[in-house]
């Protein structure tokens, strides 16, 4: 097991909809751990993200049973209020920024940076690595413009397709309740002045996700091709990535990171059907590790 002499380690990591702390002690051992809102300055504003990183971190030191000061190593993703709050809380460690990709291969227990990651939680992204660690990355547009395959894009479909059916342009679907209940509202199209309200909110859009892959298990036809197209759109953004570097008889791992996988065999079922016909070698793995545990990891192997 590593071990780090002098003080703990703290790993943040932040999107649009949740923002994740962990400390590991000397011995790499989790002791505590804190969650927040959003984080991801693009989409939140930067008091608000300022906000759940301070939650997140105050949370993990409580239950960790000790100081900002005894803080001595940091990482973060999207970190763009990391150091202003660090300040803030008497953590004097610099936070060192780690991406994506990277923490979605230590989440795998993946060293080695080759392969693709897919990353498909609040938004959706693809990177390739090879082995000379050149990049190439598609996606993450943001939600004015797609993130395809995000739960945002779940959310949205979802939505949408609750409001063709209480317009009677598609069929009945258990999609409409499901809104009128999340959104707390009478009427299905009472919804809209909700979403209107509060301009782009992919946080609120994309926490309809879990909504509509509950829809889908339960049967619902409408929700069921909803999961399984976003499933089958991930596979081909995954597959088209993999192609800038890599041939068909290569071996790889295709790391999946995000909560969209958590919907489980409808979503991943679908990716499978489109990678493995084009890369059989390849592995895909299922990026399971907590989110700030890896940061953690990575920031406590780079002292």
């Amino acid at each position: 097991m590593l071990r780090v002499e002098g003080g703990y380690t703290l790993g943040i990591d932040g999107g649009g909809s949740k923002t994740d702390a962990v400390i590991l002690d000397q011995d790499g051992s989790v002791v505590g751990a804190g969650i927040a809102g959003g984080c991801n300055a693009n989409f939140t504003p930067r008091r608000s993200a300022a906000a759940a990183y301070r939650r997140a971190i105050r949370a993990a030191l409580k239950e960790a049973n000790i100081t900002a000061a005894d803080i001595s190593r940091a990482g973060c993703t999207f970190g763009a209020v990391a150091k202003a709050v660090f300040e803030e809380l008497g953590i004097s460690a610099e936070p060192r920024h780690f991406s994506e990709f990277g923490v979605a291969f230590e989440r795998a227990g993946i060293r080695e940076l080759r392969g693709v990651a897919l990353i498909a939680g609040t938004g959706s992204s693809c990177v390739a690595l090879d082995a000379e660690q050149r990049t190439r990355g598609f996606g993450g547009w943001g939600p004015l413009l797609g993130d395809d395959g995000s739960a945002y894009d779940i959310g949205l479909q979802g939505i949408k397709r609750a409001m063709l059916a209480c317009e009677g342009r598609a069929p009945d679907t258990l999609l409409e309740e499901a809104v009128r209940e999340y959104f707390d509202v009478a009427r299905t199209k009472a919804a809209i002045s909700k979403l209107f309200a509060t301009g782009i909110n992919q946080p609120l859009v994309a926490g309809f996700a879990p909504c509509v892959s509950g829809a889908a298990y339960d049967g619902d036809s409408a929700a069921i091709e909803i999961v399984e197209s976003v499933g089958e759109v991930l596979g081909e953004l995954a597959a088209f990535t993999a192609r800038k570097f890599f041939r068909e008889a290569d071996a790889f791992p295709f790391v999946l990171a995000g909560g969209v996988f958590n919907i489980g065999k409808l979503v991943l079922d679908p990716i499978r059907c489109v990678l493995r016909p084009q890369f059989p070698k390849a592995s895909i793995v299922i990026a399971e590790m907590r989110p700030g545990e890896a940061v953690a990891r990575l920031a406590m192997r780079e002292e």
